[in-house]
C-alpha cells in the first residue's frame, strides 16, 4: 500500500496551462514528480475559457504527460484546478449567532458557520472560498483555536467570489472521466506558499503579475484583508511591442530579453534584431514597455486607497510573483512609485519540499500552491495490478502543520543522537572491560610460564619438611 497520496493540479492561465503531480507523505512532505506546460493563444481571456475544446485537448495532453511519471499501473482520476480572472475579488461579510448562556464555542461550530456562508446567494456570482477573519465571543477576541464560553458569536469572513461563468467555463474542459476535486483561487494558494506567518502578521501586499490580469492581495494581523484583480498583465506589454511591426513571438522575446521597467541612465538608440531578422530601435522598445508597465504599477498603487490601507502599516512590504514580475527593474519601479519596500516572492522556508524541487520553486509558486492545497488522493491503482493480494485498509492521513513537523523531526534527530551517544559509550566501556580482562589473563599465563619465585621455592621446602615429619610420626 502506498504511504503517500498523489496530488495532481492544473492551473489554467491566459498564456499557458500548467500541470503538476506530486506526492504528499504522511509527514506532510511534498515531493514534486513533474511539472509540464502547454501554451495557449487566445483560448482563455482574463480567466474565462472561450475555446473549451482546445483547452480540453491541452489538458488531456498534460494528463498524459503527468501519467507517464507514475507508471502504467496508476491512473489519474481527479485534479485540483486553480482559476483566476478579472471578476475574482473578495467581499466582506459578518456572521452573527446567539447561543444559550454558557455555550462552549468550539472549532466545529465555527467551521459549520463558515461552511454555511458558502451557500449565501450572490446574484450572478459563485462563492469559490470562504476565508475567516476575526472571531469574537461575547466581545472577546478568539485567538488560534481557543474554545470560549459565551452566548454571542460574531465572525468576519471574506467571500472570494467571481462571475458564475468563470467556473462553468473551466468545468467544460474536464470531461471523459476526469473529475475536479476543488476549484481553488490561485491568489489564495499562491499566498499560502509565498507568504510566511510573520509576513501575514506584520502586513504585506502580494501582487501576482499574470498574462492578462494582475491580482492584489493584502494581509494584516494574520488575516486576508483585501483581494481584487486588475485587468492588465504581461500580454498587454507584448501587444504594445507588436505595434513596432514585429510578430507576437518576437515581441514576447524582446520583452523577456531586453524589456525594462525603468530607463537606467542614458540609453543609446541602437538597432535590435529579432529572431526573424526584424528590427526595432531600443528607445522605441523602452518607451513602449515603460508606458504600459507604469500604467499597471499605477493601478497597483491605487489599491492601497481602494483597500483603505496605510502602506506604512505593512511591515513586510510588497511581495511580487508571476511571469510578468520577471521584467527587469520592476522591483525598483514599484518601490519608487508605491513608496514601499519590494521583494520577489519565493517558497516559504518552512514549506516541506524535496531538495530536487527547491531550485525551481520560485518559478512554480502558483502550481506549488495548488499541490500544497491538495489533500485528497488523485490517483488510483488499476485493478489488474493488484492481482489477488488482499487489499489493506486505507489509513486516513492527518495533515501536519509544517512548523510542527519540523519541530518533531528536530526532536527525533536529537533523540537519535542521544541514543547513538549512549550506544557508543556502552560499547567503549565493554571494550575497555574486555581489554582489562585480556591483560590480566596474559599476566597470569606469563607468571605460570616463569615457574615459582623465591617465595614459592621456600613454600615448597616447608611443605616437603612437613611431609617428612608426618611420615616419621606415622612410623612410631
Amino acid at each position: 500500500m502506498d504511504t503517500e497520496r498523489y496530488i495532481v493540479a492544473i492551473e489554467i492561465g491566459s498564456s499557458k496551462i500548467r500541470g503538476a503531480i506530486g506526492t504528499r507523505s504522511l509527514k506532510g512532505v511534498v515531493t514534486v514528480l513533474g511539472v509540464d506546460t502547454e501554451p495557449l493563444n487566445g483560448s482563455v481571456k482574463r480567466g474565462f475559457v472561450v475555446r473549451p475544446d482546445e483547452v480540453s485537448a491541452k489538458i488531456k495532453r498534460l494528463i498524459f504527460k503527468l501519467s507517464n511519471r507514475i507508471g502504467t499501473s496508476k491512473k489519474i482520476k481527479q485534479v485540483y484546478v486553480g482559476i483566476s480572472g478579472q471578476s475574482l475579488h473578495a467581499e466582506e461579510h459578518m456572521i452573527s449567532r446567539d447561543f444559550p448562556e454558557g455555550t462552549l464555542i468550539t472549532e466545529d461550530i465555527i467551521k459549520h458557520l463558515q461552511e454555511e456562508a458558502r451557500e449565501m446567494p450572490i446574484a450572478g456570482a459563485d462563492i469559490l472560498e470562504v476565508v475567516r477573519t476575526e472571531v469574537t465571543v461575547d466581545g472577546r477576541l478568539r485567538t488560534g483555536r481557543d474554545e470560549l464560553m459565551g452566548s454571542s458569536l460574531k465572525m468576519g469572513v471574506k467571500l472570494i467570489v467571481a462571475r458564475d461563468e468563470l467556473k462553468r467555463s473551466a468545468a467544460r474542459c474536464f470531461q471523459g472521466g476526469l473529475g475536479v476535486v476543488h476549484y481553488i483561487p490561485t491568489a489564495l494558494s499562491t499566498a499560502y506558499v509565498a507568504l510566511s506567518n510573520e509576513d501575514r502578521q506584520a502586513g504585506v501586499m502580494l501582487v501576482d503579475f499574470g498574462a492578462d490580469t494582475t491580482s492584489v492581495s493584502i494581509y494584516k494581523d494574520g488575516f486576508l484583508r483585501y483581494l481584487s484583480t486588475i485587468p492588465l498583465g504581461g500580454q498587454n506589454i507584448t501587444r504594445d511591442i507588436m505595434t513596432l511591426n514585429v510578430t507576437a513571438a518576437e515581441a514576447e522575446s524582446f520583452k523577456v530579453r531586453l524589456g525594462s521597467a525603468k530607463v537606467m541612465g542614458d540609453e543609446s538608440n541602437i538597432t535590435l534584431r529579432g529572431e526573424n531578422n526584424s528590427e526595432i530601435k531600443s528607445l522605441d522598445l523602452s518607451k513602449v514597455v515603460k508606458a504600459r508597465i507604469e500604467e499597471i504599477v499605477a493601478n497597483v498603487n491605487a489599491h492601497f486607497d481602494y483597500a483603505k490601507c496605510d502602506r506604512k502599516s505593512l511591515g513586510a512590504g510588497m511581495v511580487i510573483v508571476g511571469g510578468a514580475s520577471k521584467l527587469s527593474n520592476l522591483t525598483e519601479l514599484l518601490a519608487e512609485k508605491c513608496d514601499i519596500k519590494v521583494r520577489k516572492g519565493a517558497l516559504r522556508q518552512d514549506m516541506l519540499l524535496d531538495v530536487a524541487s527547491q531550485s525551481k520553486s520560485s518559478d512554480y509558486l502558483q502550481i506549488l500552491g495548488l499541490l500544497y492545497s491538495g489533500r485528497e488522493n488523485c490517483v488510483e491503482t488499476e485493478a489488474s495490478s493488484i492481482d489477488d493480494e488482499e487489499k489493506e485498509p486505507v489509513v486516513e492521513e492527518v495533515p501536519v502543520d509544517p512548523r510542527e513537523q519540523k519541530a518533531r523531526e528536530k526532536e527525533e534527530q536529537e533523540r537519535r543522537k542521544r541514543a547513538e551517544k549512549e550506544r557508543r559509550k556502552r560499547e567503549a566501556e565493554e571494550a575497555k572491560k574486555r581489554e582489562k580482562e585480556r591483560k590480566e589473563k596474559e599476566k597470569e599465563e606469563k607468571e605460570k610460564s616463569k615457574g615459582p619465585g623465591l617465595f614459592g621455592k621456600v613454600k615448597d621446602m616447608l611443605r616437603k619438611a612437613e611431609t617428612l615429619l608426618d611420615d616419621e610420626n606415622d612410623n612410631y
